[in-house]
């Protein structure tokens, strides 16, 4: 395992025309002088300075003669999963895309807007700050292949091998698998399609990436691990409580007469709340599944023994992977603040209809809520938050009732 190193960012850029790294190079040390800066002209030149420096980011072109971009970043994933790997590429063909999108966290246009470089960057080291751990990161950095449930990926085949599939149908499938999800919002958000606008629906996502582009990365079977190593049973629980969560936030959120893309982001953000728990099973296997095992999901105590064991617990991990991939930064805050009571009583709605439905579909213990408004410094807000919840809770089993 690397040294983290310091705190100031220290970036790799890798590409064979000299002109753009110049470029490049010379837009970020004007915009943030506490940043280091290097370049390489070719992906073996890349993996020398990694092998020898400490970087934490990656910033690569995927057209090169000799080791191209995709199996540059590959190697980097394998090596140095704890880099932030960032693609930089004017072309967007679908078998381009797909053999980057494996190893990638995210997909710039090039020429890039300095701006938008600089703030994935930014946004990157603020997360990163907050892990100390080298094992966690790399943990995150490598999981760009988690565990999916095979049953899903079957009905996926026979969806988009029928006559009569239609995007409604593709998209309440990928509503009940939060790694597929994840991934698709992945590529909608990116520059990959160059939409200018964010997107938190899964049905527009679906409809944006399409059912070729679908179809590619559920046969590409490296994208997705077989059982989250021989704990198949436990992901699909988490997979079952992942969508009740995202159910029930959708239905809070409505009863907030709130928007109709809050209402949506709420379900999403609910879908993906504990995407951190697959990382880490992904990661320690056993480890992890012993610590789940001793501790009552439903208790807060869960988080604790999370942060005594890895240094994070796993709304944090989850937070860090969706930044890492670019999803939208309301979805990144539902899934960080989940569980907790304060940051969400002053969040958004999203952020309050996450945290109620995760509540509600973990038994709902009133004594736990009233707990949590007590050690609250807004003793009035925090109070009616808890009211609130409550309900909440009334009202949605009233509906599913």
């Amino acid at each position: 395992m690397m040294d983290l190193g310091g705190t100031s960012m220290k970036i790799l850029l890798v590409d064979d025309e000299e002109q753009v790294l110049r470029g490049v190079s010379r837009m970020i040390e004007c915009e943030m002088d506490d940043w280091e800066v290097e370049t390489a002209s070719d992906g073996n030149e890349a993996l020398e300075l990694l092998g020898t420096e400490h970087f934490n980011v990656i910033v690569s072109d995927m057209r090169m003669p000799g080791m191209d971009g995709a199996e540059l970043l590959q190697q980097v994933e394998a090596r140095f999963p704890q880099v932030l790997r960032v693609v930089l590429s004017g072309q967007a063909d679908r078998d381009s895309v797909l053999r980057a999108v494996k190893p990638m966290h995210q997909y710039l246009a090039k020429p890039c807007d300095p701006d938008t470089l600089i703030e994935v960057i930014q946004r990157a080291e603020v997360l990163q700050d907050t892990i100390s751990s080298t094992e966690v990161l790399e943990a995150i950095g490598q999981a760009n292949c988690l565990p999916t449930i095979p049953r899903l990926l079957t009905q996926f085949n026979k969806a988009l091998e029928s006559d009569d599939c239609d995007s409604n149908h593709i998209a309440y499938i990928v509503s009940r698998d939060p790694v597929l999800c994840a991934r698709i919002l992945q590529l909608t958000n990116s520059a990959i399609f160059g939409l200018n606008q964010v997107v938190t629906d899964i049905d527009k996502a679906v409809s944006v990436v399409g059912f070729e582009m679908i179809r590619s990365l559920i046969l590409a079977k490296e994208f997705f691990g077989d059982s989250a190593q021989g704990h198949s049973g436990l992901v699909n629980e988490m997979f079952e409580h992942s969508f009740e969560v995202a159910t029930r936030a959708r239905a809070i959120a409505e009863l907030c007469e709130c928007t109709n893309e809050e209402a949506n982001s709420a379900f999403t953000a609910g879908l993906l709340h504990d995407v951190g728990k697959l990382i880490l099973i992904n990661a320690f296997g056993e480890r992890y599944v012993d610590l789940l095992s001793e501790t009552d999901p439903s208790n807060a105590s869960l988080c604790k023994n999370e942060l005594e064991r890895f240094g994070v617990a796993h709304n944090g991990v989850g937070a860090f992977l969706l930044q890492l991939w670019g999803l939208p930064l309301e979805l990144i805050k539902g899934v960080a603040s989940h569980h907790s009571f304060e940051q969400c009583m002053e969040g958004s709605v999203v952020q309050k209809a996450v945290f109620a439905a995760n509540w509600i579909a973990d038994d709902a213990e009133p004594e736990s809520l009233d707990s949590s408004a007590a050690d609250c410094n807004d003793k009035n807000a925090a109070q009616n938050f808890a009211a609130q919840i409550k309900d909440w809770y009334c009202e949605v089993s009233e509906t599913n009732s």
